[in-house]
């Protein structure tokens, strides 16, 4: 009965439907020890006779502001495998070197802002119910239990959910040109330390054809300054997944709740573990920015 949105696409719209949401209506309210999310519509908008008020839950005691993510890509990071990321993580200075996230069943956690959900059908599971509020076989059973939530649960088959991850295959971003790669700010990127984590490509399936996915996957502590004390399987308050930077500059807003709104601020605030990238980047003369903004805007 309570629901952020009534598709994917209301939230996932910027530049193309799977994108991010640029609108602060998009953003979504995490909610330690009520629930995965506040929702912000109602049933009663349809129509539909509900007592239960949507919005941040009662006593809510942590909230934290999550930027609907953009989804472009989400099926490559799907195929890679738990090995590879060990074998790059191996490679990290061990000053910056991040940790999986590693689920109750042993399995790698993939997608989320901290990497909570190992695989994309199940990231889609979680959010047709926790955004949407369908229950389906993945998530059978709503968080709540007014209005009749659970009546008809599981609402979708498995179906819905593998034609939505099918979907998100087909709008991966275009691969960086060679011209792209050979830009100075390629050079720049490297020696400030953004490609110990961002990691520019990883093995894929079948023939082995690298990813440029600009991830590790993995968890770093990105210090208090971005804390939000919301805890994911094995992610604590100030760990979080390194984002994917494909097309990041088609993406308005920067940081897991959307407080920096240039890519140069996302840098900036960066602590923690990423705060020797961040200090090389201030160090870096008006030329050098530029060559590596240039560089990020073609990736």
């Amino acid at each position: 009965p309570l629901f952020n949105d009534m598709s994917c696409a209301g939230c996932h719209s910027s530049p193309v439907v799977g994108g991010m949401g640029l609108l602060a209506t998009q953003d979504v309210k995490r909610v330690n020890h009520h629930g995965p999310v506040a929702r912000t519509h109602s049933v009663t908008e349809l129509g539909v006779p509900c007592d239960v008020a949507p919005g941040l839950p009662v006593g809510a005691d942590v909230v934290s502001t999550r930027v609907a993510m953009s989804l472009r890509g989400a099926g490559l990071l799907d195929v890679i495998v738990l090995g590879d990321v060990q074998a790059n993580m191996a490679l990290q200075p061990e000053a910056v070197r991040g940790r999986p996230n590693l689920l109750a069943d042993g399995r790698m956690g993939k997608f989320g802002w901290k990497a909570e959900v190992p695989t994309l059908v199940e990231f889609m599971g979680d959010a047709f119910r926790n955004e949407m509020g369908v229950t389906n076989p993945l998530q059978p059973r709503d968080e709540m239990n007014g209005c009749g939530a659970n009546r008809h649960s599981p609402e979708v088959d498995g179906l819905i959910l593998q034609g939505a991850a099918k979907f998100l295959n087909t709008i991966d971003p275009p691969a960086p040109t060679a011209a792209c790669l050979a830009l100075p700010g390629a050079a720049l990127f490297a020696s400030a330390g953004c490609a110990s984590c961002h990691t520019p490509s990883m093995p894929g399936p079948g023939a082995r054809q690298a990813l440029a996915v600009y991830t590790d996957l993995l968890l770093h502590d990105m210090g208090p300054g971005l804390d939000d004390q919301i805890v994911q399987a094995s992610a604590k308050g100030s760990e979080w997944r390194t984002a994917p930077l494909w097309r990041v500059v088609d993406r308005g807003k920067f940081l897991h709740d959307g407080r920096a709104k240039s890519l140069a601020e996302a840098i900036m605030g960066h602590g923690g573990q990423g705060q020797a990238a961040a200090d090389a980047f201030a160090g870096l003369d008006a030329v050098g920015k530029q060559a590596l903004m240039a560089y990020l805007g073609c990736i």
